[in-house]
Formats: C-alpha cells, structure tokens, sequence
C-alpha cells in the first residue's frame, strides 16, 4: 500500500508498507512545512467524519470558525455558538448559551475533559476561555453518548492547543480590551521520552490605562471649615480580569502518553472610598468604605492513554476543577468632638468614638473527578467503548457579617453550609456499522447519587441509514439525570457567581429525555447541510422561591415543577 498524507501549509508525504494477513502497522508522521500551490484542496477529513458518525446536533468548530465570526470586541467562542441554530441568550451583554429550551446549568462545560462551574468574565460578557489557545470545541446540542452524563442540556467540550512539536514559536495579541500571548515549543528529548507544550495567558489592561491618566475626583480639602468633603484624589478603574493555561504533552515509547492541563482565571473588583466632614462647631467625622472581591475557576487534569494492543486503547484521567468567590465588604465610621475638660497644657481635649464593620460572603465548589474508558477495536467497523467515573463535589457557602464599636464585639453568621455529594458511573457503548447503508450506536450508563437510594439508569440509542455516499438519515434517543442546580434567580440577566449545590435528599433528580431525526447532505465542496426535528421533555426541574431565600426552613425554598413538553423553533 502507498500511504499519502497532506495538508495545508505542508509538504506531501509519501511512504510504501507491507501488511501481512491480520497485520497491523503503526506510522509516526513528521511533516515538513512548504508552500503549496494548487487548483482545489479537497478536505478529506469532513467526509470521514460524516461517514462515522451516528450523533446528531454535533458541530466541531476549530479555531479558523471562531476567528471568522462575528465578534463582540475579540473572538470568543460562546460568541460563535450563539449564531448556531437552537442555541439562544437572554441579550447581547450575556455570552451564556441556552440551548434548546435548557439553562445555562444543564450544559456540561469542560476546558480538556475537565468540568468547568462558571466559564465567565466580567457577569457573562466574556467566556473564560482564551481563542487563541482553543484547538477545537466539541459542541452537542442534544442526543449525546452513554461516555456523557450529569447534564440534560447539552455538552461543550473545549480541547486547547498541544504545542508545537518541532520549534518553539509564539504570537501575541492586543484587543479594545486585553493583551494575549501564546508561546509552544517541543520538550527536550531524552531517551525515548517526547512531547510538546504550550502557555498562554491574557490580562485586561483598562485599569492600567485609566490609572495612568490621573483623573482627579473629589472637591478638595475644606480649608475654611465649611463641612465640605476632603475625598480629594485620582480616579482608580475597580476591575480587571485574567487567566492562563498550561498544557504539556508528554510521549513515552510509542504507547503511553502523559497530559497535563491547568487552567487558572480571576475576576478582581477592589474599590475603596474615604470622605471626611468637619463642622463649625469642631466636630469631625472620618468614614471608610472598601471593597474586595475575587473569584474564578481553577483546574488541573492529568490524562494517561496507553495502547495496550493494536486495538485496545485505555485512557485514565483524574482532574480537581475549584470555582470560588469571596465578597468582602468593610467600612467604618470615627466621631470626634472637642470635649469639656482641658489639659493641663491648655489645649483642648477631643473625645473620640468609632464603629467598624465586616461583610464575607464566600461561596466554594470543589470538583475532583476519576475516570477511567477503555476502548476495543473489534474490527474496522465495529467498536465498543465502556467506563468508569467517580465524581466528588463538596459545596461551602458561608455569610459572615462583624461589627466593632463601643464595648460590643461580635460575629454573626447567618449562613454556613457545608455539604459534599458523590457521583458514581459505569457506562458501556457499542458503535458498529452492519452494512455499507446502516449503522448504530447503542450504550448505557448508570448512576448512583449518594442522597439518593437508587441507582439511575440511562439508556441512549442512534442509528444512521445512508441513503446514498452523501446523504443520510439520523435517529437519536436518550435519557438524562441532572444531580446537580443552582439556586440563582429566574430572571438574572447579569450574572457575577453562580450558587452551586446538590439536589436535596427529598427531592427527585431531575430529568429529561432527548429525541432527535435529522437529515444530512455533504456536498462536493464538502458545505454540510442539516435538517433535525428534536423533542425534549424535562420533569422534577428545581426553581427558586422568589424571595425566599432566607427562609428558615430550606426545602421551602425550592419548589418543583414538571414540563411535560418543552419546544422552541
């Protein structure tokens, strides 16, 4: 056989094996760079992936789509799904993808396998996620596989970038909002030991802008003792953002492979505000208000894949995804009067009394998550996948609120939770083309919830019917669990944190079920056409009782509803 390997940018490689009968052959292909010139460029890669696949509602955007769309200030990729049909938002300001009738909370949102709680900047804005470090992202609107669970809306797979295997380049960017850098390069080899890796990182820069023009604010220090205000000063922009992301691929031998991937972003909002008053009669007072807030996600993963045989490929990954903010308000308050008595120098005696006091509001979800997939290649046409998964999350929301003054020193705290949930699941899945015309993808997954005392079972079923090499026909169906909600309100628009907890142990899991029968057509030019018609049905859905909240018993706050029938065009 003549192996012919191209692609854009590079030069073709050509290269003659011999196969025995049941033989296998593995080939590790370094391309050369070199400028192409043709007539046409046909994209193999598009039309395999419409022969294999049985999923419906799937779109793989690389990062030329997300450079290409239309952009709010700078590529963003939840931007880019947005124009996607099915895909919805409550307004321009927010970049959170309502999908097909689901919330924002039912989309399992991952950045390299790992869950990721709130992928947003500056209330929803901005996505976390960096374009210019993103591969590809893996979007599903409905009807995903049995590997796929703990959701009911749809699934969002970011895959970042694995670094330059043969150089060491980088690029950096300047938008109307941040300064980004990207640097790769190879690892150093040593013995039989690859790999490659890639930093990137990004930084708004408007406070650095603004700080430097100096804008003053304030009227100026009363010098005639009028009781104006003494706030004089510059003008400080309260709010930036950053993040960065760590990837590091590493090959040892030809069969085992070593990834890590972190992830760390922060939202900063600092603000501090000091006003002084002095009276006629001497009587001053001092006041100070300030404000700290941080929050963000934090993720580490490591991934092995082993090739254990020719046809089976194992792949482990452990993973901790963090998502946290503390709120931090303080101020206080100093009075200061001349007094009766005098010293014995003559000059007067000022008595002095003061008031501070503290708001912490703090809010922690804790991720840390096993699973293990094993994969078997029975032949060409027939593949079965089965897994294991162990999710831990641990939920810590605490209200804190300190008041000093005057023979008075206290703490109150109003809220302290402090709960932990457990996740575990097998799935199994066989994918298997019968005849050149039809082929299905049928699996399983089940799952026991720790406060619950059952096990929940989820069956999914696809098959695919080929009417011709071009066009096909879709048939999808699937059952979902959600053990998992939030407890923001129904109508936020503008949304900073989102308050993450487990579903209680008196009340259902949520569920839904997902059909789907789409057609498809990949023209010459390889432009893929779609047409689907979907059904989704949700039951136990848990909302928030408007105000309230701070309710002393907590099971009346949630109320559930059933929606029997969920459409939307």
């Amino acid at each position: 056989y003549e192996v012919n390997v191209s692609m854009i940018g590079f030069g073709l490689y050509k290269e003659t094996i011999n196969l025995g009968i049941d033989e296998s052959v593995r080939l590790d292909i370094r391309m050369k760079e070199e400028a192409l010139q043709a007539s046409e460029i046909i994209v193999s890669g598009t039309r395999q992936k419409f022969k294999k696949s049985v999923e419906s509602s799937t779109v793989i955007l690389d990062i030329r789509d997300i450079r290409n769309a239309p952009a709010f200030v700078e590529p963003d990729v939840f931007r880019t799904l947005q124009m996607l049909p099915g895909v919805q938002t409550t307004s321009d300001w927010s970049s959170a993808l309502y999908v097909r009738g689901s919330t924002p909370d039912q989309n399992l949102l991952m950045l390299d396998g790992i869950t990721v709680y709130n992928p947003y900047h500056l209330g929803g804005i901005f996505s976390t996620f960096n374009a210019d470090a993103i591969k590809e992202a893996d979007f599903r609107a409905g009807g995903f596989p049995a590997r796929y669970g703990g959701r009911m809306g749809a699934i969002l797979n970011i895959i970042n970038r694995e670094g330059n295997t043969e150089k060491v380049s980088g690029s950096g960017n300047i938008s109307l909002i941040s300064s980004k850098a990207l640097l790769e390069g190879p690892m150093p080899k040593w013995r039989n030991i690859k790999g490659s890796w890639m930093v990137s990182g990004r930084r708004t820069y408007f406070d650095k802008i603004i700080d430097m023009m100096n804008i003053p604010t304030g009227d100026g220090e009363s010098k005639n003792g009028g009781g104006k205000s003494e706030n004089e000063g510059t003008f400080q922009f309260p709010y930036y953002f950053y993040d960065y992301q760590i990837k590091i691929n590493t090959d040892i031998g030809d069969n085992n492979r070593l990834t890590y991937s972190r992830f760390y972003g922060r939202d900063i909002l600092t603000f501090e505000f000091s006003d002084s008053e002095s009276g006629d009669d001497g009587n001053r007072r001092q006041s100070d208000f300030n404000i700290n807030w941080p929050w963000g996600n934090k993720t580490n993963g490591l991934t092995w894949r082993w090739i254990a045989t020719p046809n089976v490929i194992v792949k482990t990954f452990l993973a901790r995804s963090e998502y946290s903010f503390n709120m931090n308000f303080n101020g206080g308050d100093e009075f200061i009067s001349p007094s009766d008595s005098t010293a014995l120098d003559g000059t007067f005696i000022m008595d002095t009394s003061s008031i501070a006091w503290g708001l912490r509001f703090s809010d922690t979800i804790e991720d840390n998550t096993l699973e293990t997939e094993v994969t078997w290649l029975l032949s060409e046409d027939h593949k079965v996948t089965t897994g294991f998964h162990l999710k831990d999350i641990d939920f810590i929301l605490a209200q804190h609120f300190d008041l000093t003054m005057e023979a008075l020193d206290t703490t109150f705290t109003p809220l302290d939770m402090n709960d932990s949930t457990r996740e575990i699941s097998a799935y199994i899945e066989d994918k298997w083309k019968l005849t050149p015309s039809i082929m299905y993808q049928v699996g399983a997954r089940a799952t026991h919830y720790s406060l619950h005392d059952s096990i929940y079972v989820e069956p999914r079923i696809g098959l695919k019917y080929n009417l011709s090499d071009d066009f096909s026909m879709k048939l999808n169906w699937g059952r979902y669990h959600q053990f998992l909600t939030i407890a923001n309100p129904q109508d936020e628009n503008f949304r900073i944190v989102d308050f993450w907890m487990g579903i209680p142990q008196d009340k259902k899991a949520s569920i839904s079920e997902h059909a789907i029968l789409g057609l498809e057509y990949l023209s010459y030019n390889n432009i893929l056409y779609r047409i689907e018609g979907y059904y989704k049905d949700f039951d136990n859905l848990l909302t928030q009782k408007e105000g309230d909240f701070e309710t002393e018993e907590s099971d009346t706050t949630i109320t559930t509803n059933a929606i029997n029938e969920f459409w939307d065009t």
